[in-house]
């Protein structure tokens, strides 16, 4: 039996991650020890969906099935659907570029009736925090301080998607001569110490003049970037989370003295549980009633020979397909996936959506005016199948144009009738 009000939580970073169950009935929600894996987020797609789906196990070993899985990760992502777009952050996670995360972990766990959920990972520490903390203020800004600079907003309690005196996030806003993340971030501190650091905590526990004056530094840039954002939106408290909040005894005050001229005082709070707020936040969101809609599930779809297509890629190791007239691409690709999986093939699906370019209007796709979206060379570049498994498919409209070797099936063919599931 699924226990009520309980569900699994995930962080996902650059080199680890980490799963706890929360019981939300429970203060602060954590409610067994935490279970962290070291990963290589440099490795192939298969490789990390490995390590994650192997956290997860282990986290719910012993325990009743959950419903949701709530999990933390970096941008970019497609979040609603569940397909890793992270792109030009170092090679991180890069192999994974395309990837339908969310179907790969189902079947790494062998939990196909549950729902995988992602989030922010900066939205996911300012839900856990806000409830883990007990805090009430009525406009929120939460940061989190580390190898990048990451940010989410409340109000009342609320998550801000959109608010008149803030940006989407603050990592790519303007400063000084570069962008926020290249100061509120940890290669920030390299090129302050000028690279003769392993890290920020070490840097810390030099207690030297220079590391002093480097913190101050710190402190009183991230002020300066913050003053004019927190009085447009009226903040009444600042919260920070991330390794660099750790250190916020040596750049605090001068943050603070920054502030001064706001017109009401600004609450600044440093958590030194970053993680556990994660993760109850990532937990919490993917518990929130109606939270759970597969993409297209609603959607009527023509019905389709699975035979067929089952039997055209019975043998490849690539395949690519295309169509359109299909209404709803996720509700096919579950269709063909069971038949696959039924059929013995290890599959991995890749998004050519990833590939769409960005038009001028923020989130927007560009189009060519003839009813194709435009695709961005670079990123089919870096969308490329993992050779260990079974069956690598790209899908959607646009497909056979990312220059994969192998079957091209257009699945506007494999209509079988005209009903609709």
């Amino acid at each position: 039996m699924k226990a009520p009000k309980v569900s699994l939580g995930l962080d996902v970073g650059g080199s680890h991650v980490t799963a706890g169950v929360v019981d939300m009935s429970l203060a602060g929600g954590l409610s067994l020890p935490l279970v962290r894996k070291e990963m290589d987020s440099f490795a192939a797609a298969s490789a990390i969906v490995a390590v994650i789906g192997g956290c997860i196990t282990e986290a719910l070993a012993g325990r009743g099935a959950v419903d949701r899985i709530g999990i933390a990760f970096p941008g970019p992502f497609n979040y609603p659907k569940g397909v890793c777009t992270v792109l030009d952050v170092g090679g991180k996670f890069e192999q994974m570029f395309g990837l339908h995360l969310g179907q790969a972990l189902k079947d790494a766990t062998g939990m196909p009736d549950t729902a995988f959920r992602f989030f922010n990972d900066a939205h996911c520490f300012a839900v856990g925090a806000y409830a883990r903390h007990g805090l009430a203020s009525k406009r929120t800004v939460f940061l989190t301080l580390g190898s990048g600079f990451g940010s989410s907003f409340m109000e009342n309690g609320q998550l801000l998607e959109r608010h008149p005196a803030l940006p989407g996030a603050f990592y790519n806003e303007p400063f000084r001569d570069s962008i926020a993340d290249d100061y509120f971030s940890t290669r920030w501190f390299y090129h302050a110490a000028g690279q003769t650091i392993k890290g920020v905590r070490e840097l810390a526990e030099t207690d030297s003049e220079l590391s002093k004056g480097i913190f101050h530094e710190f402190g009183a840039n991230l002020g300066e970037f913050l003053l004019p954002w927190l009085k447009n939106f009226g903040c009444d408290e600042l919260v920070i989370g991330g390794n660099i909040a750790k250190a916020g005894h040596l750049f605090g005050n001068a943050l603070e003295n920054e502030l001064k001229s706001l017109d009401s005082k600004v609450h600044v709070t440093f958590c030194d549980d970053t993680e556990a707020c994660i993760l109850t936040g990532a937990a919490g969101l993917a518990n929130r009633e109606g939270d759970i809609n597969d993409e297209g599930a609603a959607t009527p779809v023509p019905v389709y020979d699975t035979d067929h297509l089952v039997e055209q890629l019975r043998l490849e190791k690539t395949a690519a397909i295309d169509g359109f007239q299909v209404h709803s691409w996720e509700v096919a690709r579950q269709k063909l996936h069971a038949a696959l999986t039924a059929a013995g093939r290890r599959v991995l699906w890749y998004d050519i959506d990833a590939c769409l370019k960005a038009s001028a209007d923020e989130g927007g796709v560009a189009s060519l005016g003839n009813g194709f979206h435009s695709l961005d060379d670079q990123k089919m570049r870096v969308l490329r199948p993992d050779a260990s498994m079974d069956l690598c498919i790209v899908y959607g409209t646009g497909a056979a144009l990312c220059g994969w070797e192998g079957k091209l099936v257009n699945l506007d063919s494999a209509i079988e009738t005209n009903a609709v599931l």
